[in-house]
């Protein structure tokens, strides 16, 4: 996967990469997704936090307040598994 980032975005920070690819395997893991994110969504993300000069310490926040990652509807395909996303992240949010 990192090949193929660096074809796409050579020079990019390799800490934002590290970051963005753990998120992007945690969101696949989310159970009930109906298609899960591929390599073609972490590329439109990446793009998309480049071009939105996300700070890296974005990513990195695990306070269970702000579960959802920014701009994370790039990552799913269809508007029922953002839905679903959001809606675990809130019910996760309660349980802290």
């Amino acid at each position: 996967m990192q090949a193929i980032i660096d074809v796409h975005f050579p020079g990019i920070q390799k800490a934002l990469v590290t970051k963005a690819m753990d998120v992007f395997y945690e969101v696949r893991e989310v159970p009930g997704l109906k298609k899960k994110p591929s390599t073609s969504e972490l590329l439109d993300w990446l793009k998309l936090l480049m071009n939105e000069d996300m700070p890296l310490d974005v990513l990195q926040n695990k306070d269970p307040s702000k579960a959802i990652p920014p701009l994370h509807g790039a990552l799913l395909k269809n508007e029922q598994d953002v839905m679903l996303f959001e809606r675990l992240a809130f019910m996760a949010r309660r349980q802290n």
